[in-house]
């Protein structure tokens, strides 16, 4: 009776985790695949894995970086997966009504490579210092900044009107 007890604590205690985090790991997902429905595969699969392994959390670390790198796993895969199956996944022409502008920057995120995309969520609309960026995608912290300013190089680059552009008669 007592093991029955432990184990719906720990399940409420996790389910209180992914209330915390969600928000976090889908935006990584959102931004780091190719596409919503990737995103939103990625994000379940991220806290199946997160509780199916929860045992190996060693405390090294914030227990959302750990998810962000699960994530970042199931991102992976699933983009794999996709590939191998060769069939394009339309978006719902109501889905990019409803989201407007937002769909230009997801568009332009979209183009960057996974490596720069990934490091742009996590520093810049995540928030993570580059130590913590760093530690989630098991990188040195000088290839974080370096990916960072490519990928903000050639986001300004794309969002900059091209010379000649502006009315001169």
């Amino acid at each position: 009776m007592r093991q029955a007890g432990t184990h719906m604590a720990l399940e409420r205690r996790f389910e209180t985790l992914v209330r915390q985090h969600h928000g976090a790991v889908s935006a990584y997902a959102r931004a780091a695949a190719s596409n919503s429905a990737l995103a939103e595969d990625a994000v379940q699969e991220t806290f199946l894995r997160a509780w199916r392994y929860l045992d190996s959390f060693r405390g090294e670390g914030s227990f959302e970086g750990w998810l962000i790198r699960i994530c970042r796993r199931c991102v992976i895969d699933l983009e794999q997966a996709e590939r191998r199956r060769s069939q394009p996944v339309d978006v719902p022409v109501a889905e990019l009504r409803d989201h407007g502008s937002t769909v230009e920057l997801t568009d332009l995120m979209a183009s960057l490579p996974m490596e720069q995309r990934e490091v742009l969520v996590l520093c810049g609309v995540l928030g993570y210092d580059y130590d913590t960026a760093a530690l989630v995608l098991d990188v040195p912290v000088g290839t974080v900044r370096s990916r960072l300013s490519r990928a903000r190089q050639r986001m300004a680059a794309r969002l900059e009107p091209p010379l000649g552009d502006s009315e001169s008669a």
